[in-house]
């Protein structure tokens, strides 16, 4: 993984033994030991970051960068799409990075191969984010959606269903809150981690 400052993340040592369930970084990240990080060197968390057990980012084939503040719940996946047709040949596939700004909760059971996800956004659970299709920032994603590849979901939308559709264009306020549940998420997290 690739801290924001030194090209390195090193794990930080303050006395946490070898049984915790969560390596925390010198850029307050906490990874799960039972997540799992494939191409390291190309799987970048900006500080503050959350993967819980059994999340997947996969930096083989293009990079995987989240900003500050991003919750990654169990059972998740996130790995870059792979150009579209034209772009590529028939067995080196070149593919799109796989972009999370800061404030980003995604929920457990999702699968996302989108290129660029925004700045204050919540993916439902068991949601599907097809191959390089963009969020806007502030935007929620309900429970159970599929969104089709290549779609650009624009700021401020509340989208739900197989195929997910708009269903509300939401407020402007909703960008404080976004920003304000994920910041609760993870010192919510932080503090039960102490206990």
């Amino acid at each position: 993984m690739v801290d924001n400052n030194t090209q390195e993340e090193q794990p930080t040592k303050n006395n946490a033994s070898e049984e915790d369930p969560y390596i925390k970084t010198a850029t307050h990240n906490y990874v799960s030991r039972l997540a799992s990080i494939k191409g390291a060197n190309r799987v970048e968390l900006k500080g503050k970051c959350v993967l819980k057990p059994n999340v997947t980012l996969d930096g083989e084939k293009a990079w995987v960068k989240a900003g500050r503040y991003c919750t990654i719940h169990t059972n998740t996946i996130l790995q870059p799409s792979p150009m579209p047709p034209p772009y590529y040949e028939n067995e080196d596939v070149a593919c799109v990075p796989l972009i999370l700004k800061n404030h980003v909760v995604i929920q457990s059971n999702c699968h996302i191969e989108a290129a660029a996800i925004g700045s204050a956004v919540q993916i439902g659970h068991d949601s599907t984010l097809g191959k390089r299709c963009i969020i806007k920032d502030c935007c929620i994603i309900e429970p159970n959606s599929h969104i089709a590849d290549d779609t650009v979901v624009p700021p401020f939308t509340r989208m739900a269903g197989k195929p997910a559709v708009m269903v509300e264009e939401l407020p402007e306020s909703v960008a404080v809150d976004l920003v304000d549940a994920a910041v609760d998420e993870y010192q919510n997290f932080v503090e039960d981690t102490k206990k």
